[in-house]
């Protein structure tokens, strides 16, 4: 990718990370320490400031102090490491592999470890200063750093509290699928509408005929983001029309296409490699353009929640409604342009994102089809479609409409109990009344 897109891609990576915070912490209690001891030095050249508040041990007492801290403190960050890895370790067999980003992107777990490893290497940078008989012939006991030292102890106590609520909070399905939620819809506003160029006028057309030249992968990789403005700037400055053809999300094989380029003649190597740089490919699909995986990963939770070992129908119905919560707000909003103009109105950039019936489609089709012989789960699955359908424009309904029926089809086949199988047709009473109105000449559902 070119400058800014690596930049962008390094900044999402680093947030992610579960090292930033705590090599922040560290480096920061790296700098207190020697500001501390500094303190401490000139505290020992004016023996006359009061200083009673401070540590009043010796040399010998010192070192217990800060030798304890320093001890419990990295028993403790063991402790703490080892339960964030069962939490991720229970996340990936419970919920989906594809949600362990929220648990080492989780603010307060960075929060804890960085707090106690820097309270470890404080009392470790305070510990080598302590000594018996300078040559001044007198003893160094830096009583600020050791009083500093125990504060900052008491503060770990505080934290190690708040880790075990945190922990045993954050593995609940609710605040799992919460999370995945959250991330979604952030996603969702981050996306819709894009603002890259000028929107094309109506008039505007799709990409000019006659032959396009494609411009290939070096190699494979998973589209994870697509730097817009990098791109329309190079259509601008060079009079091209760019259109990438992958979505982002996809995987793309090596030699296959990246992006179709007009006019045919004026590929030159610059556009190759300015169009390379701005589309980024990686090892695994991210969220940072990503709104098929944000789709992907609630939808994944209702299914482990379906599997036989899991068997938990409940945690499937949560998922379905917070599915239905992204599809409403993402249907309300406005799509972004696919044709973007330049200033002389000009087609320069055609962006394509995932249709809605596609993200319907990866939202619901799993779940009706794994879920089929559970007849809560159809059930709930039917009738919050059609609670969607009644919310979003006319123009949306149709594939929402489409996914009710295959589900109420799948199930009829699945579920062998006929009381179950009517209740799954009440809950689909919505589309039997939109057909009636349709049949009538009234706004139906499609």
């Amino acid at each position: 990718m070119n400058r800014s897109g690596r930049l962008s891609a390094w900044w999402y990576g680093l947030q992610d990370s579960l090292w930033f915070i705590p090599a922040v912490l560290t480096a920061a209690a790296l700098a207190l320490a020697e500001g501390m001891v500094r303190l401490d030095r000139v505290l020992l050249a004016r023996r006359g400031t009061a200083v009673d508040w401070l540590f009043g041990a010796g040399t010998a007492g010192a070192r217990e102090v800060l030798s304890a801290i320093a001890g419990t403190m990295i028993t403790v960050t063991g402790v703490v490491f080892s339960i964030t890895i069962v939490a991720l370790q229970l996340a990936s067999s419970q919920f989906s592999p594809r949600v362990l980003r929220t648990f080492t992107s989780d603010r307060g777990n960075k929060l804890v470890l960085g707090v106690f490893i820097g309270t470890f290497t404080y009392c470790l940078l305070v510990l080598r200063t302590v000594r018996e008989a300078p040559t001044d012939g007198s003893a160094f006991v830096p009583a600020a750093s050791v009083t500093v030292a125990i504060g900052l102890a008491l503060v770990c106590i505080g934290f190690l509290i708040y880790y075990i609520n945190h922990a045993a909070h954050s593995i609940r399905a609710s605040v799992v699928i919460d999370r995945a939620a959250a991330d979604t819809l952030d996603l969702i506003d981050k996306l819709y509408p894009a603002e890259t160029g000028q929107p094309a006028a109506k008039q505007a057309g799709p990409p000019p005929g006659g032959p396009a030249r494609l411009v290939r992968a070096e190699r494979g990789g998973y589209l994870q983001a697509v730097d817009a403005e990098a791109l329309f700037r190079l259509a601008e400055r060079r009079a091209l029309t760019i259109q990438p053809e992958p979505l982002i999300g996809e995987y793309v094989l090596p030699g296959a296409t990246l992006a179709s380029v007009w006019p045919d003649a004026a590929l030159a190597a610059p556009v190759v490699d300015g169009v390379r740089g701005a589309m980024g490919l990686g090892p695994e699909r991210t969220l940072q353009h990503d709104l098929e995986l944000g789709i992907r990963q609630l939808a994944d939770i209702a299914l482990k929640a379906l599997s036989p070992g899991i068997n938990d129908p409940t945690t499937a119905t949560i998922c379905v409604d917070r599915l239905a919560e992204a599809l409403v707000i993402l249907a309300k909003q406005s799509r972004p342009d696919e044709v973007r103009t330049g200033a002389d109105g000009t087609t320069r950039l055609v962006l394509r994102g995932p249709p809605f019936e596609r993200l319907v489609g990866v939202a619901f089709a799993q779940i009706r089809h794994y879920g089929a012989a559970d007849a809560t789960v159809m059930a709930h699955l039917v009738a919050t479609l059609g609670r969607v359908v009644a919310l979003v424009p006319p123009v949306r309904r149709g594939a929402l409409s489409r996914e009710a029926r295959l589900a109420i089809e799948g199930a009829q086949g699945a579920i062998a109990l006929g009381g179950d199988r009517e209740r799954i047709e009440q809950a689909g009473a919505w589309l039997r009344d939109s057909a009636r109105r349709t049949d009538e000449g009234l706004p139906g559902v499609a």
